[in-house]
This record gives structure tokens, C-alpha cells and sequence, in this order.
């Protein structure tokens, strides 16, 4: 896995502008997530996003096949 914990081994695994992160100049806030995935260990991340709903898009995008939820 490179530095960034992102499975980019995966063949559905997604990344760029707006895909796996917000486009550059884009108003953000930091979310929590919880990411589980079927062969990994559970991992809390912090991803910036526009949205709550963009940031698990983004998570879906760089971790496909893992439940992705928001937490506090």
C-alpha cells in the first residue's frame, strides 16, 4: 500500500479531481470515516471534502468493495 493507505492495487479503485478528492480551490471540511473493508482492518481516516455525502464518495472511490461510514 503506498503512503496514503489507498488500495491502488485494486482494479474499480478511482483517483483525481473530484473522483478521490475535491477539486483544487474547492470549500471544504474535514470528515471523519470509519473504512471496513473484506480483507483489511478497520481504519479511521480523515478525508477533506465539500460534503458529508462527497466524502464517502470520495472514500468508495479509493477504497472499493469497503463499507465507509461517517463518524463523529
Amino acid at each position: 500500500m503506498n503512503k496514503f493507505q489507498w488500495d491502488d492495487n485494486h482494479p474499480q479503485a478511482q483517483y483525481g479531481d473530484g473522483i478521490s478528492h475535491p477539486r483544487k480551490g474547492a470549500h471544504t471540511k474535514l470528515y471523519k470515516l470509519l473504512v471496513r473493508g473484506p480483507q483489511m482492518a478497520a481504519m479511521k481516516v480523515e478525508l477533506k471534502a465539500e460534503t458529508q455525502r462527497d466524502a464517502v464518495r470520495y472514500g468508495k472511490a479509493r477504497w472499493p468493495g469497503a463499507a465507509i461510514e461517517v463518524i463523529k
